[in-house]
């Protein structure tokens, strides 16, 4: 049955309004549901609604909550996805595949050798809108009980300053001090549910040493993911994994 995002203010007790434009396409001449149809609906908290069509305009679809309940298709502890910003379509599949492990926000940040450049904060902007879109259908697709954020775009000092996470972790090969597989066991007992954590990943030009030295200055663990060298899209997929490997409750 597809699934669909709706906003806290579109839900009123037992009615929900679907308003968004391109779900009432969707649901209207993709899939040619009319009244009665059933519907997934997935409003905050992961909370899902499942709703019949009550009523349809050009601007609207009315639909009847019939049963709710909590998701469990989210992860127990929150994943953030530091980023150096990849080009086009290696960025929208790394966004996607994240989406679908689970991660919690992905945070895009510029470094010394990040490929993409912007013009302005308006190109940023857009950016992080066809970002969000990609986020939103790839949760609809694997069924995910929330939404995954896009944060702004943020420099490198930026992304130093970010300390609001329980573990902060790189993955490198320029001089890494340990396995991501032997880092994340060593540091399990300061894992719980609800445990903000913090995986970095680099630009495809890679690191500059003074970078480095600035992350290692700042507490972050540098860490390898073996001996095969990844592409950045192909290692944030496989550090997530092993972060959920070992710690999802």
């Amino acid at each position: 049955m597809p699934h669909f995002f709706v906003n806290s203010e579109n839900i009123t007790d037992k009615k929900i309004t679907i308003t968004d434009r391109s779900d009432i396409n969707h649901i209207l001449n993709v899939l040619r549901y009319g009244k009665r149809e059933k519907l997934i609906l997935k409003g905050p908290e992961n909370t899902v609604y499942e709703a019949v069509i009550k009523s349809i305009t050009d601007n609207s679809i009315e639909c009847e909550v019939i049963d709710s309940y909590v998701s469990d298709k989210t992860l127990n502890i929150n994943i953030s996805l530091a980023q150096s910003v990849l080009k086009s379509q290696k960025q929208d599949i790394l966004i996607q595949k994240a989406t679908e492990l689970g991660v919690k926000e992905i945070i895009p940040f510029i470094s010394q050798n990040t490929v993409v450049k912007f013009g302005s904060d308006r190109d940023k902007s857009r950016k992080i809108q066809r970002w969000q879109k990609i986020v939103y259908e790839s949760a609809k697709q694997c069924q995910r009980g929330d939404l995954a954020r896009i944060e702004q775009i943020i420099d490198f000092d930026e992304l130093l300053q970010l300390d609001r996470f329980d573990l902060r972790i790189l993955c490198s090969e320029k001089n890494a001090e340990s396995s991501i597989k032997d880092f994340l066991r060593e540091n399990k007992r300061n894992v719980c549910q609800n445990s903000n954590i913090l995986l970095i990943i680099g630009p495809e030009g890679g690191w500059d040493n003074s970078e480095i030295e600035k992350l290692r200055h700042q507490g972050i663990a540098l860490l390898t993911l073996g001996k095969l060298v990844y592409r950045a899209e192909t290692a944030a997929a496989a550090a997530i994994s092993h972060i959920i490997y070992e710690y999802e409750l």
